[in-house]
């Protein structure tokens, strides 16, 4: 894994050398932080998503100009996507377990095509589409009984979460510009998980979120 983390950030770090030196406006480095909304879907009908979960998102981004309007917009940020079911089993402790709360971290390096219009009045309107990247940094689990009893809590169940999470990223907002070289981002974001998150288990589990995205460009 730290093999794996060392060349994503060797890579990143050499393209934003690159893209600094290049004389044409045609890289923009940012900051992002921002929550997340997210939830679960199962394929067993024992397993039911029990609502919304906030998490939250922050790292750096870099959006990579082929032409005025088109980009290829990625980056390297620490999410958490949290999630919840309700299940109709037993728990360690034989009680009734009431839901299953997931805490889980990803390193997200996303891929996508970025598309803008052209300047109004300062400001750019754009929408993007593409496929997410997580590599599962961390996994935690709290279970509760019907009547709130906690089960077991902050429970590391990093062995039985798949180490990697693709997913389909889809995205609009807008970009307020400050002066020549800063703008402020701000947007919403469906990133729809496709990939089963566990390893181990029975049936398919898959999480998904909402970003209320916010992003600063220098």
């Amino acid at each position: 894994m730290k093999k794996i983390l060392f060349s994503v950030l060797f890579t990143f770090s050499s393209l934003l050398i690159f893209a600094q030196n290049d004389p044409g406006p045609r890289f923009k480095l940012g900051l992002t932080a921002h929550p997340t909304f997210g939830w679960l879907k199962s394929d067993l009908q024992d397993v039911k998503n029990d609502g919304l979960r906030a998490g939250f998102s922050y790292g750096l981004i870099g959006d990579f100009y082929f032409s005025p309007n088109y980009a290829f917009s990625t980056g390297i940020k620490l999410s958490t996507i949290n999630g919840q079911t309700s299940v109709s089993d037993f728990g360690p402790a034989n009680q009734p377990i009431r839901n299953n709360v997931y805490k889980l971290q990803y390193i997200e390096i996303p891929a996508k095509l970025k598309l803008t219009t052209n300047e109004i009045r300062g400001n750019k309107f754009y929408g993007e589409f593409g496929l997410g990247n997580g590599f599962n940094v961390s996994a935690k689990l709290d279970q509760k009984g019907d009547n709130g009893t906690i089960i077991t809590e902050d429970r590391d169940i990093s062995k039985d979460i798949a180490f990697y999470r693709s997913s389909l990223i889809i995205g609009a907002g807008a970009e307020i510009k400050l002066s020549d070289k800063t703008a402020v981002a701000a947007g919403l974001s469906y990133d729809n998980g496709f990939t089963n998150i566990q390893s181990n288990g029975s049936g398919k589990l898959k999480n998904s979120y909402l970003g209320l995205n916010i992003a600063v460009f220098f």
